[in-house]
């Protein structure tokens, strides 16, 4: 039987995700948030990049509220449709959020506050499929991949729920950046060693 490709696996835990109950997405990303603010790496930084969660995505508004309670530096990706970069910006309010033209939740250009990717300590990535030795499919922009090399201090941490977790190792390629672990609502799977 033929491997599956990324696009096939994109397709089939996107499927699977969509899927879940929305009380049930909730409850999961609860109880990822609260499994991450227990662990060390969490409680250690000081500089946070967190993704703004949209659709059925691991929910981090609520994440990135606590972290701004707790006075941590919380950046944000800026999705520039027009770059295949990734800028950053720090967020200081969760009100300088504002919905583009997708309905995915922005940081609004007058609240830009352009941050250098070596600042972070902790990057919390989103992702439709993980393996256990910390491989990841996105959407396929490929922009965590670029992003994540430039952050050389940060420790790279998935947000997926647990049927996001593919049992076999993922096609990756050499350009696809790995994670140090990801966080489910089932446990924080520390990335195995790539055979």
């Amino acid at each position: 039987m033929a491997q599956p490709t990324k696009a096939d696996l994109r397709k089939e835990f996107l499927a699977k995700r969509d899927a879940m109950d929305p009380l049930e997405r909730a409850r999961h990303s609860s109880l990822i948030r609260q499994r991450i603010f227990q662990y060390r790496a969490w409680k250690d930084a000081l500089v946070i990049l967190c993704y703004v969660s949209f659709g059925s995505e691991v929910e981090t508004h609520a994440l990135v509220q606590e972290a701004l309670r707790f006075k941590k530096r919380v950046i944000v990706p800026v999705h520039d449709p027009a770059s295949h970069d990734t800028p950053l910006s720090e967020l200081q309010r969760f009100g300088e959020l504002g919905a583009n033209h997708r309905g995915v939740l922005q940081i609004q250009p007058e609240f830009r506050r352009p941050v250098d990717p070596q600042k972070i300590e902790l990057a919390l990535i989103p992702g439709i499929v993980f393996d256990r030795q910390g491989g990841r499919i996105g959407f396929g922009g490929g922009y965590f991949d670029r992003l994540l090399p430039k952050m050389p201090k940060a420790y790279h941490l998935g947000l997926a729920y647990s049927a996001q977790i593919s049992t076999a190792p993922l096609p990756l390629e050499s350009f696809d950046a790995r994670l140090h672990a990801i966080a489910t609502d089932k446990e924080i799977m520390v990335a195995s060693p790539v055979s």
